[in-house]
């Protein structure tokens, strides 16, 4: 029987030469291995079959946002493909405006868990031109396993060597980078290097279990006094937003780097000068932190508490699926049935009204929002342990809560009991099986 099929994700900005990457690597595997492509790039697809000489099958989802797109889109089109192509490897090309964890997100998600292998993530960049959206290269960026600096044939010196400082300041650093031109990327672009990679459920995998390097920082002048230690976890491992919150903001640290998936989703945690400054990321390898303390500090302490108190009481998924959680603001968890859900006001008789093509009854997410207090942000989580992005509240427009169908609960294959459903120019994030909505203050 036929394993998964390997799935590669190739991201970058417009210009920066996915569809030649692309054209480069089919051609390489043309002859022995099967190939299909889908495509995200607002209606019109930039890889012509033609020029791929026939052999590839590639598949356009058409729209603009890649996150409104690929779960109504991306993952039926390669359902589809999988089971009427058999290929046996897809590349998936999203937009130049396109954030490559949405697709990732997407992808090791729901029923194609088993079904595929997801390959490193590959973003290409120019180094010979700034980037349009310095905030979304940051996150195209951040989402790399493997960082290309393509087109360096026209790359001059200096612009050679701010590539190569950009990936020295990376942290998480990619599993590698490298600088070709036209295209041509190196075989291992596209394979897990060896002790990381991905299972059949998409998720990636390292060693059974969490481990701590425990080293002391070099005795140069600078370094005298100081000690550091770093631990990487499995992407299985769930941490408490909260728990980590509380210690790290105790710590008697001088530097702390770390990115965790937490019950919420994945974030970066960075204390300097004693602050925490939390933000959202688009690493998904593992969780890993490092930590530096001047010499005397307890970090086995510390430690303990990373491993004990910080780890969520239960995996997103084992969520109660027949009730919400919202949490409010100052933190307490606020339980919400379908009857509660249906006596509030703000339904939405009709969700169709505001979002054409579905059907069902809601109630207005500002309306459940309010219940939990004057929270800035928001974001949203399903059974899968798939968590939206904080979401400016502000930004919040008609989404809408649906909660019932035909006069009883919304069915699992139309993606309840609860889903957000988002109407254009709303906060772009539609999630279904919602089990947890959080409030949050900054």
């Amino acid at each position: 029987m036929a394993g998964p099929t390997p799935v590669h994700v190739v991201g970058g900005f417009l210009g920066t030469g996915k569809t030649t990457a692309l054209q480069v690597e089919l051609a390489r595997r043309e002859g022995h291995e099967r190939c299909a492509v889908l495509v995200n790039d607002f209606g019109e697809a930039s890889i012509d079959a033609t020029l791929l000489g026939g052999q590839v099958q590639v598949t356009n989802i058409p729209g603009g946002c890649v996150c409104c797109t690929a779960p109504e889109g991306l993952v039926p089109a390669l359902r589809a493909i999988l089971d009427e192509l058999k290929p046996d490897r897809v590349f998936v090309e999203p937009s130049g405006l396109g954030r490559p964890r949405d697709i990732v997100d997407m992808l090791a998600r729901g029923d194609l868990r088993g079904r595929i292998e997801l390959g490193p993530t590959v973003v290409l960049v120019d180094p010979t031109r700034p980037p349009p959206d310095p905030a979304l290269w940051a996150e195209q960026l951040d989402g790399a396993d493997v960082l290309v600096a393509n087109r360096c044939d026209l790359a001059d010196v200096d612009q050679l060597a701010a590539f190569d400082a950009l990936v020295a300041r990376m942290w998480p650093p990619p599993l590698w980078a490298a600088k070709t031109s036209r295209g041509r990327l190196p075989p291992e672009a596209w394979s897990w290097p060896a002790g990381a990679g991905p299972r059949a459920d998409g998720h990636a995998h390292h060693h059974d279990h969490d481990h701590a390097h425990d080293r002391a920082a070099p005795r140069a002048d600078s370094t005298a006094g100081y000690a550091a230690r770093s631990w990487v976890f499995p992407p299985q491992v769930v941490f408490s937003w909260d728990a980590l919150r509380e210690l790290l903001a105790g710590a008697p640290v001088e530097r702390f780097k770390g990115v965790f998936r937490t019950e919420l989703g994945w974030y970066r945690l960075d204390v300097a000068g004693g602050v925490v400054h939390p933000a959202s990321t688009a690493y998904r390898r593992d969780s890993r932190a490092d930590v530096i303390v001047r010499d005397g500090v307890d970090l086995d302490t510390f430690e303990a508490g990373l491993r004990g108190a910080c780890l969520a009481d239960r995996d997103p998924e084992t969520l109660d699926r027949s009730a919400i959680t919202l949490v409010a603001a100052d933190g307490l968890d606020i339980p919400l049935s379908r009857g509660a859900l249906m006596s509030l006001p703000g339904q939405v008789a009709d969700v169709g009204a505001l979002v054409p093509g579905r059907r069902g009854v809601g109630v207005l997410l500002r309306e459940v929002l309010a219940i939990g207090g004057a929270g800035e942000r928001y974001l949203l989580v399903a059974a899968d342990g798939f968590a939206s992005a904080p979401a400016p509240v502000a930004g919040l427009g008609d989404a809408v809560l649906v909660h019932s169908l035909d006069g009883g609960a919304l069915p699992a294959d139309q993606g309840g009991p609860f889903r957000v459903l988002q109407p254009a120019g709303s906060n772009c994030a539609n999630v279904k099986a919602l089990v947890r909505v959080r409030l949050m203050l900054g």
